[in-house]
C-alpha cells in the first residue's frame, strides 16, 4: 500500500512444510519479498490472542521471523493491534466476514479474492456436503489489507 492506496496483495502458503523448517521458509520468503520490494516500514499485526498450543508456535514464529528478516535488511518495524484494525471497518470488534467485506468494498475487490474459499473435495458419506461445497474461507489476504489500511490511517492521524 502506498499512499492509501492498495498496489499488489497475494497469499503466501507454507502449510506443507513441517515444523521447523517452515520458520526458515518464512524467514527466506520473507526477506527476498523486502529485499524485491524494499518497503519503508513493516507493518505486522501484534499477536494477542491463541486459539491452542500450536496456534502459539505458528504465529509467534512467523512474527519472529518476518521481524528478524525485516531488521536483517535494515528495515523499520511497527506494529498494529487486531483491535485498531477491526476499528478500520467502524466496528472494533468486527469478525473476519465483515472485515473481508470492507476490505473488499473499499479497495474494489472480488471478495473470493480476499477471502479465499475453501471447498469440499469429496461427498460426505451421511449427505451433509459434497465435494464443490464451502468448507471455509481464509481471511488472511483481506486480514493484511486491512493491516495496511490500518497502519495508513494510524500514520496519516499523527502527521
Amino acid at each position: 500500500m502506498q499512499n492509501g492506496k492498495l498496489l499488489e496483495y497475494g497469499l503466501r502458503n507454507f502449510t506443507k512444510i513441517e515444523m521447523p523448517s517452515v520458520l526458515d521458509a518464512i524467514y527466506q520468503d520473507a526477506a527476498a519479498l523486502i529485499k524485491q520490494e524494499q518497503p519503508k516500514v513493516v507493518v505486522l499485526e501484534r499477536p494477542v490472542h491463541f486459539k491452542n498450543a500450536n496456534s502459539v508456535l505458528a504465529l509467534v514464529g512467523a512474527y519472529s521471523m518476518v521481524t528478524l528478516a525485516a531488521l536483517h535488511c535494515g528495515v523499520a518495524l511497527d506494529a498494529v493491534r487486531p483491535s485498531e484494525l477491526k476499528r478500520q471497518t467502524g466496528k472494533g470488534n468486527a469478525d473476519k466476514e465483515t472485515v473481508a467485506l470492507d476490505v473488499a468494498m473499499r479497495f474494489c475487490l472480488d471478495f473470493d479474492s480476499v477471502a479465499i474459499p475453501v471447498l469440499y473435495k469429496v461427498n460426505d458419506r451421511k449427505g451433509k456436503y459434497k465435494a464443490g461445497d464451502l468448507k471455509e474461507r481464509l481471511y488472511d489476504p483481506a486480514d493484511a489489507i486491512a493491516l495496511c489500511w490500518a497502519y495508513h490511517q494510524k500514520i496519516k492521524g499523527a502527521e
